[in-house]
């Protein structure tokens, strides 16, 4: 993890764009550094007072570099955002981006005034930097006042933002970690990082418009419920590290099951509500019938066949005209086991027969995979059904998904429980 870097996980456009929209949107100053303090983008919204005479100063440069590392390492021992007083006499705030309990960055905000300016204070700083105090005293007074409260709340909401950046961060780490020890995966992690990036830079512009809404609200309520959107907003980048961290695990090894007790029935009600969004937009209904061939109770890995059906749905959805989706589940016995079938088809399903032969390849070949997308999301999506089912000692099955026939037929064997 030492040889880790910030830029290394997250791309420093990323940060940069983010960082633009939050000093346009707040009319702060922000900057993102590495773990020393030293920046890893350029400043957004700087002050001329802080740009052009405190920085300037190698003596002034270094301790704004000293206060951004202690103002984030401060609101990692607290728990809570940092707001505190530059050396030059300004109010910044700070989060930390953590990544495997390390400190890796900060965000930092800031460079503006919650009172008026100490002349004898400033006096004293500008000569101690050898700076003009007249010239010095004069730009310190065109920095912004803001009530206290302002700070505090937007130093909150950078707090959630960088606590959603060190969660991202974290899972590419372990991304990366793992994609050294396979070749085959080590190939697919660029597609992989570029697909994230992408995917980051699309939902930057939304990151931004719900920014301004939770900054700009004086509300808490409303800034709490602009942070869960904007954590909703990222639900497809999270998917993306959740699949390619599960598939490279696996891949190696490294894995194992975690069969719980579960309701069938309560699994299917949280893999619907996963993909309700995409539903809403297509406007499709899901229709989930379970036969009484069903236990109310199995033991199994339900987290595992869940990321299946959530893979399987999401495709079916990609392909129907609006219409609706059917999950049927039922249970057939098979020796000691309980095999627990669910069948997803749909009357408006039109997948391209070269797309269904080349699924009924992967779903049989891991390496088929490659025929269809192999270079980026698709081949995450197939792979990682193929390897969770192999890995439960299950199948899945392709088929037409209309005329009786299912699109997906997931099997899984599983042992019942009795209540």
């Amino acid at each position: 993890m030492k040889d880790i870097k910030l830029t290394d996980l997250i791309p420093p456009n990323i940060l940069q764009q983010f960082q633009d929209g939050f000093s346009k949107f707040t009319g702060m100053a922000a900057l993102i550094t590495d773990e020393n303090g030293i920046p890893v983008t350029v400043g957004s919204g700087f002050t001329d007072f802080c740009t052009n005479l405190t920085r300037k100063s190698e003596k002034g440069c270094k301790r704004c570099e000293e206060c951004d590392k202690s103002g984030a390492l401060q609101t990692l021992r607290n728990g809570k955002p940092a707001v505190y007083r530059c050396h030059a006499g300004l109010v910044d705030f700070a989060s930390p981006i953590i990544v495997d309990d390390r400190f890796i960055g900060s965000v930092i905000g800031g460079q503006v005034r919650t009172s008026p300016i100490d002349r004898e204070q400033m006096t004293a700083i500008a000569k101690d930097l050898d700076i003009d105090p007249d010239i010095y005293i004069s730009s310190a007074e065109k920095t912004s006042v803001l009530a206290p409260e302002t700070v505090e709340k937007a130093a909150e909401f950078l707090y959630e933002i960088a606590k959603l950046l060190s969660e991202m961060a974290y899972n590419n780490y372990l991304a990366l970690n793992q994609s050294r020890k396979l070749e085959r995966a080590a190939r697919s992690q660029s597609a992989y990082i570029m697909n994230m990036s992408l995917n980051m830079e699309k939902n930057v512009n939304d990151w931004m418009s719900i920014a301004k809404e939770a900054v700009s609200n004086g509300d808490r309520n409303v800034m709490e419920s602009s942070i869960k959107e904007l954590i909703n907003k990222s639900s497809d980048v999270y998917s993306m590290v959740s699949d390619t961290v599960d598939y490279i695990r696996m891949a190696g090894g490294e894995v194992e099951l975690n069969e719980t007790t579960y309701a069938p029935n309560a699994l299917l009600a949280q893999v619907a509500d996963s993909i309700k969004d995409i539903l809403l937009e297509k406007n499709i209904t899901l229709i989930i019938k379970i036969g009484g061939s069903v236990p109310e109770y199995l033991l199994g890995d339900s987290r595992k066949i869940g990321q299946i059906l959530n893979k399987l749905l999401t495709g079916c959805i990609t392909y129907s005209e609006s219409s609706d989706i059917f999950i049927n589940a039922s249970c057939r016995k098979i020796s000691y086991a309980s095999m627990l079938d669910i069948d997803i088809s749909s009357v408006g399903l039109n997948i391209p027969s070269d797309i269904t032969d080349s699924i009924k390849a992967c779903f049989l070949n891991t390496s088929a995979a490659d025929a269809i997308g192999g270079d980026g999301e698709s081949y995450f999506a197939l792979s990682l059904i193929t390897a969770l089912t192999k890995q439960m000692s299950g199948r899945v099955k392709a088929g037409n998904g209309s005329s009786g026939e299912p699109a997906f037929r997931l099997s899984i064997p599983q042992l019942e429980v009795k209540g």
